[in-house]
């Protein structure tokens, strides 16, 4: 056997045997990854294209792991055959091309091209562990379909399962109180589901972290989320810019009726003979109340904005006539009705209605699959936006302060508010979409109402203060209500004090 070339030496066939091996690790890697998410999320060309060259991949892969063995145990040993020779003759070739400037252009052109490969790898930066989210009870009924989406994620991220931290309360003021404790004393969550007027307290003192906008995936980027929805996430008692959660529901208030005679056109026209007229109760629900009847009244108090609409010298809320109109009507609604400390406005609300003791409601939208379906179901119910402004509600994704995992709580984030959870959300749960593409894909009949109430829904006063200011406003409303619409003298000084801080 003759040798033409002197054979590498044995540095050199390492060296080799680890870069044969960097592409059968890479093609198997890429490979299972495609195939893979095709079988998770099959039904388009798209995802046949990843199935088919994904199996590529791994068909290569073992074909490679062949040539692999057969090439380790050539460049381990002496050549014995005429193209054993051959080959280690091509391998010393290919080292002095590579000595030359021309040739490492040319294999670093070849890596470019790959690289982007490498972006299907499932190294995504994520940080492993458990991401615990605390919540509020799931009001999506039987369909439970937040957790809907908790399992799709499961599943395409084993590194980083999901468990919630849910709460039995459906009142606001609980659920505040419980998710401070945490940021403040036990650092359990990794992100909030925190109710709209939560977002600005959480941001001033420090509990929540903005949006990394660098990792912000173009989907996330998607500008179909509604202006006044993505406000909320905005720290709009600072600069406004960044983003500090992302709406993961919106809501607002809808009126349900039995089509029964003409529509309301007037809050006279329906809420003293709605079902809401039936109880009182001092909860965040008298100040939605109070705040629509103002609106529909033609007051202010607060403006389109969701600021405080002041007296000329800063010193005190301004009560117009219109706004002190609406508290003498409320009187009227409530008189003789003592104030209950227990219980829920909406679901007490929806008894009343669902009795047939009433034929007219104001409810939130996730009240419709409780109205629709057996065994409450109404066929001649109707579902309209109200005929005034609504308050504009919903829940916000934020991640924790003091999370360790910062970038897998965005990417959670990022999937449970994308365009095709939100409509799952919508179709399944009956939750508010906040992005305009679950409202254009949806089959429910009511969505373009909805979409509208949201649209022109207003904000409750912005302020870090807001549980505080809340209680103080719903103590002047009862006030006024249990004194012919005439509030406290103090009250309008008081709601602006408390506003501020002061």
């Amino acid at each position: 056997m003759n040798s033409r070339n002197t054979p590498l030496r044995m540095p050199y066939r390492i060296l080799v045997i680890i870069a044969a091996i960097v592409p059968v690790v890479l093609s198997t890697a890429v490979g299972s990854v495609l195939v893979n998410e095709a079988q998770a999320f099959p039904g388009d060309v798209g995802e046949w294209a990843k199935l088919l060259l994904g199996a590529a991949l791994l068909v290569f892969a073992a074909f490679a792991l062949t040539v692999l063995g057969w090439m380790t145990r050539l460049l381990l040993r002496r050549p014995e055959t005429e193209d054993e020779l051959r080959f280690l003759e091509l391998l010393n070739r290919l080292g002095k091309t590579l000595k030359r400037p021309s040739g490492v252009v040319a294999i670093l052109a070849a890596l470019a091209l790959i690289a982007p490969i490498a972006r299907l790898l499932p190294n995504d930066g994520l940080e492993p562990g458990p991401l615990y989210i605390m919540s509020a009870k799931d009001e999506s009924g039987a369909a439970n379909v937040r957790n809907i989406l908790v399992k799709q994620w499961n599943q395409a991220h084993p590194d980083n399962p999901v468990k919630f931290l849910p709460g039995t309360d459906t009142e606001p003021d609980k659920q505040h109180e419980r998710m401070v404790k945490d940021a403040e004393e036990h650092h359990q969550a990794d992100l909030y589901v925190l109710d709209v007027v939560y977002m600005q307290e959480f941001i001033s003192n420090g509990y929540i972290r903005p949006l990394d906008e660098s990792r912000r995936s173009p989907e996330a980027k998607a500008d179909d989320f509604l202006k006044n929805v993505l406000d909320t996430c905005r720290d709009l008692s600072g600069d406004g810019k960044a983003l500090w959660a992302l709406p993961w529901n919106t809501d607002a208030g809808l009126l349900y009726r039995r089509s029964e005679g003409p529509r309301p056109e007037s809050w006279t026209d329906y809420f003293p003979r709605s079902a809401n007229a039936a109880h009182l109760f001092r909860s965040e629900s008298l100040t939605i109340t109070a705040l629509e009847a103002i609106w529909a009244h033609g007051g202010d108090v607060v403006n389109a904005d969701g600021q405080l609409v002041l007296t000329p010298d800063d010193s005190a809320v301004d009560f117009d006539r219109n706004a002190s109109d609406a508290l003498k009507d409320l009187a009227d609604v409530y008189k003789g009705k003592k104030p209950e400390d227990e219980g829920d406005a909406e679901e007490e609300a929806l008894q009343e209605f669902t009795s047939g003791k009433t034929g007219v409601m104001r409810n939130w939208p996730v009240a419709y699959d409780k109205l629709a379906t057996p065994p409450n179901g109404l066929p001649s119910l109707e579902v309209a936006r109200l005929p005034h402004a609504s308050v504009l509600g919903g829940q916000n994704l934020a991640i924790a302060k003091s999370t360790s995992k910062p970038k897998a709580a965005q990417a959670l984030i990022e999937f449970l508010t994308s365009p095709s959870s939100e409509l799952i959300l919508f179709e399944v749960g009956g939750f508010a979409p906040t992005r305009t593409y679950a409202y254009t894909n949806a089959t429910r009949p009511y969505r373009e109402e909805l979409k509208n109430a949201v649209e022109n829904a207003r904000p409750r006063p912005i302020t870090p203060h807001y549980t505080e200011f809340s209680r103080k406003f719903r103590e002047g409303v009862l006030y006024a209500i249990g004194n012919k619409g005439l509030y406290p003298p103090d009250f309008p000084q008081t709601l602006a004090r408390v506003a501020t801080g002061g």
